[in-house]
């Protein structure tokens, strides 16, 4: 069972999302609780399609998205017939967390539960208010007013037919507002970065301390005092800016040699590294322009002392118009081009210099924000005028990491690139014929500029994931995590180094316990998520493969173990006994059972061998009686006892 699919795996989530409903079902059955499966499927879509995809991820805010956005948007069904949704959705948060499926990032129960109740009140409003309808819902609630029953397809399509031929009125302008709605809500996945290791807040935070983005801010405000007078343009006055320029040692000239003549700055605006650091002053919300006034803002005074949250607040300005473009307002094209798309393509870079392992060539990435560029910004090029501003943005590009380089979020150097960053451009889609073959010139070099992020940018790359939805792991964030839901984790988003990492600082946390972990894989109630935990575990300990070796006779684990050291080559199928095959065989039917559903069990062997089989794996005495029983239903009913049982074999053989 697993919590998180690839959009493209299409069979896998279908067989996950089937095995969860009908484990979840029989669940609330034996509770003598009543659920909507239906709803079940919603809150898996719900989350299946969002920004992250994690299907047991659930805080409050996500619970008042479900239940008053997502299921009024899309669930064709009144509120009276929707009734069961609220306290569905209350069992199968409760199932996850008995089960050890739930997100270790998420609320706690009774956050959720008290989300759940809160939300139930305003369901009913939010069901029956069209404004929340999505458009196929729309359509499909208007043609059962109409007397349409939705799941008759030929009345159904008729009626849309008659639709377009004007032959039934709607609401035009809300439909309109659904449309757009829509558009602008819709959800694309994203890509899940991997676990990261970071320093200790307190040692970024000295890091920033020294920073001289932290320090000039600080400098700045000080300045600023009681109030600074502005131009009438909003610009700092000269003779101000003249005097920042020493104060805050930004590098900028104050005048330049014209050759017959020098040339004195006539506005603090000519100041390039003066003017960005004004614009991030006021973007961080440190100061303030008021009535053609500079003003501290009064409130920010927590935030410039902590520098850590200073140099935060500071980099999250960044990606905004403004950054490039600064003197009169006038530059080149390229330079415009990029400056316009800046809040797209300069986020994009800095997530995909976070998510890979090695530095970065800057070429590679100068290629993609030309293209990225060029997909944003309508414009009429003439191909031979192509090259020189290709070539003008990747300066450009370059001129924007090194003013970041100075901010201290990423570090240049140079180098032979990886190749990874090569091996890829053979067959690559997303990359265009030339762009490709310019890229294997460049990335053929023995040293190229290479880049990659500080630790204080990627603490604050990862901040912006995280406020986005974004799937962004940090290894020993999980050490206060119950052992299931953080082994899940571990399998769903970590690689075998981050893991170890992991499991070793939660294991250090908790005395160094190892029963605990093996304890949770012997009560997850699904073997292939046992299997997936038990093997990241093993992977990550030291002594894994002695662990793995002694698990091979535990009566939850033995079975699992003694696949992993068959499949690992560690053990010959010769060396088993016939216990230990008729487990084995047993723990393989389970697996499909959950991978392939009651069909794929059925479809594996003809019917008359599975009848043969059924005696023997049921009376396998494998630890998984959840399981057994969803087989023996598979099976089906086996030979039918004589109704007088032992005595009727015996009064037979005294006959003899």
């Amino acid at each position: 069972m697993r919590t998180y699919y690839d959009q493209d795996d299409h069979e896998g989530y279908e067989a996950g999302q089937g095995l969860l409903i009908r484990r979840l079902t029989k669940w609330a059955a034996a509770q003598g609780r009543e659920l909507d499966p239906y709803a079940v499927v919603s809150a898996l879509q719900f989350r299946h399609t969002s920004v992250d995809g994690r299907l047991t991820h659930w805080t409050a805010a996500l619970v008042r998205e479900f239940l008053l956005s997502y299921v009024p948007r899309t669930m064709s069904a009144t509120a009276d017939e929707a009734v069961l949704v609220p306290g569905t959705l209350r069992l199968f948060l409760r199932y996850l967390h008995e089960t050890g499926l739930v997100d270790p990032m998420g609320d706690p129960p009774a956050e959720l539960e008290a989300a759940v109740a809160a939300a139930t009140d305003g369901f009913p409003a939010a069901m029956a208010d069209e404004r929340n309808f999505g458009v196929a819902k729309y359509w499909v609630m208007t043609a059962a007013r109409k007397g349409i029953d939705p799941s008759d397809h030929e009345a159904l399509n008729a009626f849309f037919a008659d639709v377009r031929e004007g032959r039934h009125s709607h609401d035009a302008e809300l439909l309109d507002e659904l449309v757009a709605k829509q558009i602008t809500e819709q959800a694309e996945r994203a890509f899940a970065q991997p676990a990261v290791s970071l320093p200790a807040d307190a040692e970024l935070a000295d890091t920033a301390e020294a920073s001289s983005i932290v320090t000039q801010l600080r400098k700045f405000v000080d300045w600023v005092g009681d109030g600074r007078a502005l131009t009438t343009t909003g610009n700092l006055k000269l003779a101000d800016a003249r005097e920042l320029v020493s104060l805050l040692d930004t590098g900028d000239v104050l005048e330049w040699d014209g050759g017959d003549k020098v040339y004195p700055v006539r506005s603090s605006a000519d100041l390039p590294h003066l003017a960005i650091l004004f614009e991030l002053a006021k973007r961080t919300r440190v100061v303030r322009a008021v009535k053609g006034k500079l003003v501290r803002v009064a409130k920010a005074a927590p935030l410039v002392k902590d520098a850590l949250a200073l140099w935060t607040a500071a980099f999250d300005a960044l990606p905004a118009r403004g950054l490039l473009i600064k003197g009169s307002g006038w530059g080149p094209g390229y330079t415009e081009l990029l400056d316009e798309s800046l809040d797209i393509v300069l986020p994009d870079v800095l997530n995909t210099i976070y998510g890979l392992p090695e530095p970065v060539p800057v070429v590679r990435l100068a290629e993609t924000v030309w293209l990225a560029c060029v997909e944003h910004t309508y414009f009429d090029l003439q191909p031979s005028a192509e090259p020189v501003w290709r070539d003008g943005l990747a300066l450009e590009f370059r001129r924007l990491l090194g003013t970041l380089a100075e901010f201290g979020a990423v570090e240049l150097t140079t180098g032979p690139p990886d190749p990874m960053y090569s091996s890829d451009l053979a067959e690559n889609p997303e990359l265009p014929p030339d762009v490709r073959a310019r890229l294997r010139v460049a990335l053929d070099a023995s040293s190229v500029d290479l880049v990659t992020l500080t630790p204080l940018g990627a603490r604050a790359v990862r901040g912006r994931l995280l406020r986005d939805g974004r799937v962004a792991p940090l290894v020993g964030e999980l050490v206060d995590a119950a052992p299931a839901p953080m082994l899940g984790a571990l399998v769903d988003h970590y690689t075998p180094e981050t893991a170890a990492a992991e499991i070793s600082g939660w294991l250090a946390a908790h005395g160094g316990d190892l029963s605990l972990l093996l304890d949770a894989i012997r009560e997850s109630p699904f073997r292939t998520r046992a299997a997936d935990m038990f093997a990241v575990l093993v992977d990550a300990l030291p002594d894994g493969g002695a662990v793995l070796r002694d698990m091979r006779t535990d009566p939850a684990l033995g079975p699992i173990a003694t696949n992993m050291l068959i499949d690992r080559g560690e053990l010959d199928l010769g060396e088993l006994d016939d216990r230990e095959r008729l487990l084995g065989m047993t723990e393989q039917f389970l697996v499909l059972l959950e991978a392939a559903g009651p069909e794929g069990v059925s479809s594996a062997l003809p019917s008359g061998e599975l009848a043969g089989l059924r005696e023997a794996i049921l009376g396998s005495g494998h630890p998984d009686r959840v399981g057994l029983a969803e087989l023996a239903e598979v099976f089906g009913p086996g030979p039918q006892a004589h109704p007088l049982g032992g005595l009727a074999r015996s009064r037979k053989k005294r006959r003899r």
